[in-house]
């Protein structure tokens, strides 16, 4: 099963993300239902003993729960000749959000069995709203100068670990388990 661990959005901050739906031709959009701030990728897990070490390590995490806030819009090009852009929405600097993710990162790398990908991407907190097929300069410009619709912040109780499940209209992700934060 595909795991990885992130933030599940508030109600408030889905729907002032979704009203972004539609603002541009030919984009494929994400289901308000799908947005969520990923903390940090997994992949692949198939040993039950791997999946139990993944509970430990994120039972054992205590951090402060961050605050999240819509920031900018962005997006990630492809390097794919002809490939497709991901557009996302930023969120508003928090240090607490950073510490989080580094505690997620750092405790997982350790649990991930020695020859496995260990995830050390740089972090860019944000939230995928859509795929721009066959971008060109203008387009992405367009995107990028996007308003995005005021919304309070919101303090996050929890973080889940999650698996993605591919279907043909897009992916699905189900809420495992939720490690509650603390002050």
């Amino acid at each position: 099963m595909r795991l990885f661990v992130g933030l599940e959005l508030p109600l408030p901050l889905l729907h002032a993300i979704g009203e972004l739906r539609g603002g541009l031709p030919d984009v494929t959009w994400q289901s308000p239902e799908s947005y969520h701030l990923t903390l940090h990728f997994i992949g692949e897990v198939t040993h039950p003993h791997l999946h139990e070490e993944i509970h430990h390590v994120l039972s054992a995490i205590r951090a402060t729960p961050p605050v999240l806030q819509p920031g900018g819009t962005g997006l990630f090009t492809s390097a794919r000749p002809n490939g497709s852009d991901t557009l996302w929405i930023g969120c508003a600097p928090d240090d607490a959000l950073t510490t989080l993710r580094e505690k997620v990162r750092k405790g997982l790398n350790r649990a991930i069995p020695a020859g496995t990908e260990r995830n050390s991407r740089h972090f860019t907190p944000h939230v995928t709203v859509g795929r721009m097929e066959h971008p060109d300069q203008e387009r992405r410009q367009r995107w990028l100068a996007t308003t995005v619709p005021a919304a309070e912040a919101r303090t996050m109780g929890h973080f889940t670990l999650f698996r993605s499940i591919r279907h043909a209209d897009g992916p699905f992700y189900e809420p495992l388990e939720h490690y509650p934060l603390q002050f």
